[in-house]
């Protein structure tokens, strides 16, 4: 299964009520291990894209009961993206992908973000 997300930066909030609604303290803490705004504004939305790509991946919509949360970004010492599932994501995971693997792949610019999931 393939998930795929794309958004314009500027309708990305970047506010920290948002930020805690849909992030991990972790996830928090690598956004704003740089001090550029605009760079952080660029994790952000990666981050709300790949979520959402998970989502898609997992084919949970808006109404499975799915949260931002369920989904956590990840990063290998070589910086490539991987997440982990927790919560309602989880549970489609083991009940219809048990045993494949997550594959994300994020990228971003100064005006958009974007991210694919492939379940394989």
């Amino acid at each position: 299964m393939v998930g795929i997300d794309i958004i314009e930066l500027d309708r990305v909030d970047t506010s920290e009520c948002f930020l805690s609604k849909i992030a991990y303290e972790d996830e928090i803490a690598y956004i704003k291990k740089t001090m550029c705004e605009q760079v952080q504004h660029e994790r952000i939305a990666s981050l709300f894209c790949v979520k959402e790509a998970v989502m898609k991946a997992l084919g949970l919509g808006k109404k499975s009961g799915v949260v931002f949360k369920d989904i956590k970004l990840c990063h290998e010492e070589s910086g490539k993206p991987y997440v982990e599932l927790f919560g309602r994501a989880k549970e489609e995971y083991d009940l219809n992908f048990a045993g494949k693997s997550i594959n994300v792949s994020i990228s971003h610019s100064k005006t958009i973000a974007t991210a694919i999931c492939l379940i394989s």
